[in-house]
């Protein structure tokens, strides 16, 4: 009897996991939906959308070998400035305040920004404003002087947020 109950419970194990692997299956087609649904709000902000393959493993067995390595990528826009003045990790010449960019560049930005990186001008020093710290900036109205007469708002950066990289 022992052996009988022992091979049931085989039977039953086995029977489980096939069963289980293919409502994993179901599943994985249906969740297909919600990666388009993602995809199409991503699209609708702006950002481009890049959807990976989806491949199901054959067999249970093979579940390794078909793991994706995600549903959906999305491209980060990045700010490159390369300023005229030499900065350095421990050496920032503005004093206590980063000027990030014009208010109007900012505000009509889609995708807003994922970070701005300003270089310093003998390319040694990288300093790096994050998109997630935009709730500590404020607005200052500021001459720029590359025009002549001509002044706008610029959103600031308190400069614990900004964070300098020293370039090999």
């Amino acid at each position: 009897m022992e052996h009988h109950s022992t091979n049931t419970r085989c039977r039953k194990k086995m029977s489980s996991e096939s069963e289980n692997f293919e409502r994993f299956r179901k599943h994985l087609a249906i969740s297909e939906h919600g990666v388009q649904f993602a995809a199409q709000y991503l699209l609708s902000l702006g950002h481009d959308v890049l959807i990976k393959a989806t491949h199901c493993a054959p067999s249970r067995d093979q579940w390794k070998e078909f793991a994706d390595d995600g549903d959906l990528y999305i491209q980060q826009r990045i700010e490159v400035k390369h300023l005229s003045a030499t900065f350095g990790k421990d050496h920032w010449p503005f004093g206590s305040k980063f000027l990030v960019c014009a208010k109007h560049s900012y505000d009509r930005s889609k995708p807003k920004p994922f970070a701005y990186l300003y270089f310093s001008s003998d390319k040694k020093c990288v300093a790096s404003v994050m998109g997630t710290t935009r709730e500590h900036w404020y607005v200052e109205q500021r001459t720029d002087k590359r025009y002549e007469n001509y002044s706008q708002d610029f959103y600031l950066c308190p400069l614990e947020y900004v964070k300098f990289t020293q370039i090999s």
